[in-house]
């Protein structure tokens, strides 16, 4: 029987927190510890911790944003340097729409 090569995949999960500056500054030196927690999917399979990062997100300097429906932050994928881990959008009318939002026939509409 021929044995099955395994290959690696790069899960990225991604966690939006509000805080005020001070909020932040207290709690994170405990987030890295929460967050290298292995994760166990089954048995014999678990999620190993390689890295972490936090990002302040900056609307006024990033391609960010609210949704202007929902609320829910988003990236404009018609513009460059969007976000990945954000949901997909766009500007329609002058206002950031998520892909939940956004028009049905809109291309990033979800």
């Amino acid at each position: 029987m021929k044995e099955m090569s395994k290959k690696t995949y790069l899960v990225n999960i991604a966690y939006l927190i509000d805080l005020t500056d001070e909020e932040y500054k207290e709690i994170d030196g405990d987030l890295t510890p929460v967050l290298e927690n292995e994760i166990t999917i089954r048995r014999d399979l678990k999620l190993h911790w390689e890295s972490s990062s936090s990002v302040y997100l900056d609307p006024e300097a990033m391609n960010c944003g609210r949704c202007a429906k929902c609320n829910s932050w988003a990236t404009d994928r018609e513009k460059p340097n969007h976000i990945d881990e954000l949901n997909n959008g766009a500007v329609v009318e002058g206002q950031l729409l998520c892909d939940e939002c956004l028009p049905e026939e809109h291309r990033w509409a979800f």
